[in-house]
């Protein structure tokens, strides 16, 4: 009767640990209160680049985002958060039809067809 005790224990064991186990997985990291002040300011950050969309002028765009440096076409198609440089996006706009890159209407008329998600890197310097 004494191996039956022992599997019975190890599987009990077992058990237990398997219950416990995604709990202290899935366990919430304990920020200090400084990292916690830069978590908020980055998901700030994140809210502003996500609040752009599909549909908004280049104007809507250009209030919370600004071009990225380096060689780019007209209009530019990369741009750097406002209050974060390292934050970008890649934007594609709808020009009307018969208008040339050379003769764009004003930012307020020429809409946004696609947006990226933001990603982060460096800003490109010219």
């Amino acid at each position: 009767m004494k191996p039956y005790i022992h599997v019975t224990a190890a599987i009990a064991v077992v058990v237990a640990y398997l219950s416990i186990a995604p709990a202290l997985s899935t366990a919430q990291k304990v920020f200090t209160q400084e990292e916690g002040k830069h978590y908020a300011w980055l998901g700030d950050r994140l809210t502003e680049a996500y609040s752009v969309q599909a549909g908004m002028s280049r104007a809507d765009l250009l209030k919370v985002f600004e071009p990225d440096g380096g060689m780019q076409r007209i209009p530019p198609g990369r741009y750097i958060l406002r209050n974060c440089d390292m934050i970008k996006v890649d934007v594609q706009f709808a020009l009307p039809e018969g208008i040339s890159r050379s003769n764009l209407p004003p930012n307020d008329k020429l809409a946004i067809s696609s947006i990226s998600k933001p990603y982060l890197e460096r800003p490109i310097m010219d």
